[in-house]
């Protein structure tokens, strides 16, 4: 079990939510080839961290199921997972545990899809948890930010797949760990929020944004939010607009704001209230434009199952049928433009003498947008909390 106890050690975990990510479940009685297959790597299964992994599958069986694939090179929780244009994905970076932070890794390893196998690649130029990775429009990687474990970092690098090696580019303007990072329709990478950790102890949730600009390999900085927040959601929106929702801020509150972000003014404005206040959710966009957010940790310190939609057309939150369960810490993949695949993540303990404690779970929905509503299918292979994920390839592997 995992025992989240304050804002800082909350947020350590909180990179799961960004750094997990996409995978899309089937609504019908049989799955289209072109459907993706969803890699889900390391973690925390109960008491240790993990070096498997596992792939969803959306033609096995009438909702896709689970099947066990190659083990990565190290067991690592709190990594992050980009799926490369050569349809390779990076494992980069993480820890091999998380209470009390274990050995920060700087090693970093690829997954084949074609014969199911990691194999190691260059290591990063620092060690790092908490991170951000996104993939550039020129095939490279960011990796920005995390933390070494002692303070938060500034410092960003490259992965170049050419060269399976990794080079400095320009360093943020402040250092942050569990910020979002957003690949805007111009190619830069918005950076907003997160959480600036000093080596005292010390800790201060942001506000600031910046972005990064590929051909300056440069960051700076651009407006400011409406609300400090660390652990928040970001989705890009059709029309290009960010849409960032909930967090916590420097006063501990686990807010129930959103904002939007907008490339073309660099502003950030509020963007309507969730109708509950939400950290550790997931967020994802479907097809017309609106995004599904569900579960997380409400101000009151309790897990939610509940859900809602962010309507763009209307800009306002609605709220739909809960999940079966409460969960946090989630992964969130789409599958098509009407349905998300929702995996593993933590449950909060039915009982426990500690203020908070966390169970990771193995079960997993499929979110269906045209009735909006969760259904069950085939649980994962192991329960699994904190790992990271990436959309593969449409078809089975």
């Amino acid at each position: 079990m995992l025992a989240l106890k304050n804002r800082a050690t909350a947020a350590f975990v909180a990179v799961a939510v960004l750094a997990l990510a996409a995978s899309r479940a089937n609504g019908g009685s049989s799955a289209s080839s072109s459907e993706p297959s969803v890699l889900f790597a390391g973690g925390i299964t109960k008491y240790s961290t993990l070096a498997s992994a596992e792939l969803f599958e959306p033609n096995h069986g009438r909702s896709g199921s689970f099947v066990a694939t190659g083990r990565m090179k190290t067991a690592r929780v709190d990594h992050t997972a980009t799926r490369l244009n050569s349809g390779q994905v990076l494992i980069a970076g993480g820890a091999s545990k998380m209470f009390p932070a274990g050995t920060i890794f700087r090693s970093a390893e690829l997954y084949n899809p074609s014969k199911g196998r990691f194999s190691d690649t260059g290591g990063m130029l620092a060690a790092r948890t908490g991170h951000t990775a996104t993939l550039l429009a020129d095939g490279r990687v960011l990796i920005a930010g995390g933390s070494d474990g002692t303070t938060s970092l500034s410092s960003a690098e490259l992965y170049d797949p050419a060269s399976a090696k990794f080079s400095a580019t320009g360093a943020m303007t402040i250092p942050r760990q569990e910020c979002t990072a957003t690949l805007l329709a111009n190619g830069e990478v918005l950076i907003a929020g997160g959480i600036t950790v000093e080596s005292d102890g010390n800790d201060n949730v942001q506000d600031t944004a910046e972005i990064y600009d590929l051909s300056a390999g440069s960051f700076s900085s651009t407006g400011t939010m409406t609300s400090a927040r660390t652990g928040p959601t970001a989705t890009l929106l059709p029309d290009g607009q960010v849409l960032i929702t909930g967090g916590i801020d420097n006063d501990d509150t686990v807010l129930d704001t959103a904002e939007l972000y907008d490339p073309a003014t660099g502003l950030f404005s509020q963007a309507g209230q969730m109708t509950t206040s939400r950290y550790g959710h997931l967020a994802a966009a479907l097809g017309d434009g609106d995004v599904l957010v569900a579960g997380g940790i409400d101000n009151a310190g309790d897990s939610l199952a509940s859900a809602e939609v962010f309507v763009a057309k209307s800009g306002s939150f609605v709220a739909i049928a809960p999940m079966s369960r409460d969960r946090f810490l989630v992964g969130a993949t789409v599958l098509s433009s009407s349905e998300i695949l929702i995996a593993g993540g933590y449950t909060q303990c039915p009982s426990s003498q500690i203020s908070f404690c966390a169970r990771p779970v193995k079960s997993a929905l499929i979110f269906d947008h045209q009735s909006n509503v969760f259904r069950s299918i085939k649980s994962m292979r192991s329960p699994r909390g904190s790992f990271a994920s990436a959309t593969l390839s449409g078809g089975a592997h």
